[in-house]
């Protein structure tokens, strides 16, 4: 996240902290589908030897989705903060 302008109030703060989020949110959704694409390819081929890049794979797409939710709830408290106050 970008330092705060000398100049910008609470609710500006907010406001560009909210865009921020959606920008980070949008970022590692965009990565998850790359890694389901991925997923699915590597699944349709019949090599057994790619199975533990799979598991990776599926573990990094799950680490990322939790970290989507997490985000999204920041978020959406954050915009009730900015609902409630500017």
């Amino acid at each position: 996240m970008n330092e705060p302008a000398a100049s910008e109030s609470g609710c500006q703060m907010m406001k560009r902290i909210a865009q921020e989020l959606k920008a980070s949110i949008r970022a590692f959704e965009a990565h998850a589908e790359e890694l389901s694409r991925r997923i699915a390819e590597l699944e349709a081929q019949p090599d057994p030897e790619v199975e533990l890049e799979i598991l990776a794979l599926v573990q990094a797409r799950d680490a990322l989705e939790k970290k989507i939710e997490e985000e999204r709830a920041s978020l959406s408290t954050l915009e009730d903060v900015i609902r409630e106050n500017c």
